[in-house]
């Protein structure tokens, strides 16, 4: 380990070896951000003795998911249970071992952004509106800022009374389907 230490920068190193409260690591791409988290896992479980299960890495994108895993792996071994995994995917398996707790079945299905197009196209056409002047990608968007929390329902002012019966009906449809969609993974995983 104290090789692995030796390699880092003076930054990076430091960054391993804090404990004392949460850590955020801002750098640009390619400063070593991720052999940052990798080598501070490897020293936890080796130099601090932590239950590698108890260790959760999370990333954005599958890719960065599988380099950090295959970077653990190579650092402790395949055999050591550290979970790597996508914000979406952890919010996956989190649900799915409490989703009584938001209304659903643990088989829940997710909907991709062509299914929630579709289902929005159902809903434009259900409530007998305008399918040129609600377009299934516009709503789409729509609906993943409301659920993201970059804006409310309330906070958009004229447009309220139209979109809050969209927003209603098409939740009202996922709960039916028993599904989500990839916003109500992070929001439900909140």
């Amino acid at each position: 380990m104290k090789k692995l230490l030796q390699s880092l920068n003076d930054k990076q190193r430091e960054a391993v070896l804090y404990f004392d409260s949460p850590l955020l690591i801002l750098a640009g791409a390619g400063s070593g951000k991720t052999r940052v988290i990798t080598y501070k896992i490897a020293y936890m479980v080796r130099e601090l003795s932590f239950s590698p299960e108890r260790i959760l890495a999370i990333t954005f994108t599958n890719k960065a998911a599988r380099e950090m895993r295959e970077r653990v792996e190579e650092l402790l071994g395949k055999e050591v249970p550290v979970l790597v995994s996508t914000f979406h995917s952890f919010c996956v398996r989190l649900l799915r071992s409490h989703a009584g707790k938001v209304g659903l079945k643990p088989n829940f299905i997710i909907v991709d952004s062509e299914d929630k197009k579709r289902l929005l196209k159902e809903v434009v056409k259900e409530l007998n509106l305008d399918s040129e002047l609600y377009s299934p990608s516009a709503l789409s968007s729509v609906i993943s800022n409301i659920k993201n929390g970059t804006f409310s329902l309330e906070s958009a002012g004229i447009y309220y009374e139209r979109i809050s019966p969209i927003f209603e009906t098409y939740n009202k449809k996922l709960k039916e389907l028993n599904a989500v969609d990839f916003d109500d993974l992070l929001l439900y995983g909140r």
